[in-house]
């Protein structure tokens, strides 16, 4: 992972900070283009402002600078007046693509607790609890399909970091923790066509991930586990491999500590836990999304935080793993894999 030492090389001049006081604005612009459906009339070629307006039911004089804005943005192509889509929008941004991640970006709850960071850090409260519940099977499902989209790179490295497919690591029994779209297990299925899964999510989550699972072609190679991963029994001795993909970071270090409890006995011996999660450094001085995250987790969970590899280490170490080891995803920070 980078490294920062937390000691700025330069002082920030009053335009950077007007800037970065004004870096909402992005967001923004990207929400309200979502909302308007903007780049679906788009796919079928270039466009004025006055046929993109005219599509979306809106006014010539704002969507031409909406797409102006997206533009610079790099979401768009100009020419000649026209406005074309970029391959990334393409993909990502038109309603109906396989790939589409817009439905997390329309929707304002999470501006909406960032509104309250102030409060949060004076009382030490989120205004919102996405990790019950209710509030999971509400604001989970919109943003699954993002993270499906967004982790699945780093989901078959993982897969391949486990040994997943090799001589020694096949026909496992997978248990994806708190699973969401499925992503992560999906991943080692496909890497082992001799894998079973077992998806663990609220029941309402479970719905959509069944829908992945149908797409992946892996109904007959999956069972399911409903309930809170706080409660869930998961067993004893079942599992080769348990995987726990961005979830540690919500639960705080108490049901952390007890989750790897009670999934180090649900594993066989050798069996693997497989720690996807954001990891600032050792000194908590970046990465910058690490430690931005960290107040994510104050805004919208009780106990939810980031942590470092040294924590986790010792979290492992205590629930009784014998060694723990590292490896890189292609991602943000590395994998961390408790071995029995």
């Amino acid at each position: 992972m980078a490294q920062t030492t937390g000691k700025a090389e330069a002082a920030l001049d009053p335009q950077q900070l007007m800037q970065m006081s004004m870096s909402f604005t992005s967001s923004r612009i990207l929400s309200a283009a979502v909302r308007l459906d903007i780049f679906s009339p788009l796919a079928s070629g270039p466009k004025t402002a006055a046929a993109a307006a005219k599509a979306v039911g809106a006014s010539e004089r704002g969507t031409r600078m909406l797409l102006d804005a997206l533009t610079a943005l790099q979401l768009l192509n100009k020419s000649g007046g026209e406005y074309s889509l970029t391959p990334a929008a393409a993909q990502y941004l038109v309603r109906g693509s396989r790939d589409y991640m817009g439905a997390v970006m329309a929707d304002d709850s999470l501006r909406e607790t960032w509104d309250k960071l102030d409060e949060a850090i004076r009382t030490g409260r989120p205004q919102r609890r996405v990790e019950g519940q209710a509030a999971a099977e509400k604001f989970f499902p919109l943003l699954i399909a993002s993270l499906h989209v967004l982790n699945r790179a780093p989901a078959a490295l993982t897969a391949q970091a486990l040994g997943t497919g090799t001589e020694r690591r096949r026909n496992l029994r997978v248990l994806d923790v708190a699973c969401g779209s499925g992503v992560w297990g999906i991943a080692v299925a496909e890497a082992d066509p001799g894998a079973h899964l077992t998806f663990q999510d609220f029941p309402g989550v479970l719905e959509h991930t069944k829908q992945y699972v149908k797409r992946h072609g892996l109904e007959k190679r999956a069972d399911y586990l409903p309930g809170d991963l706080k409660q869930v029994d998961f067993g004893e001795g079942r599992y080769d491999v348990a995987l726990l993909g961005n979830i540690v970071h919500s639960e705080g270090e108490a049901s952390s500590r007890d989750l790897f409890r009670r999934l180090h006995r649900a594993l066989r011996p050798e069996g693997q836990l497989a720690v996807i999660d954001i990891l600032p450094n050792e000194e908590r001085t970046g990465p910058p999304w690490a430690v931005v995250f960290a107040l994510n987790m104050l805004v919208n969970t009780s106990d939810g935080d980031t942590y470092t590899l040294d924590e986790y280490r010792g979290w492992l170490t205590d629930a009784g793993f014998a060694r723990v080891e590292t490896a890189e995803i292609g991602s943000h920070s590395p994998l961390v894999v408790g071995v029995k």
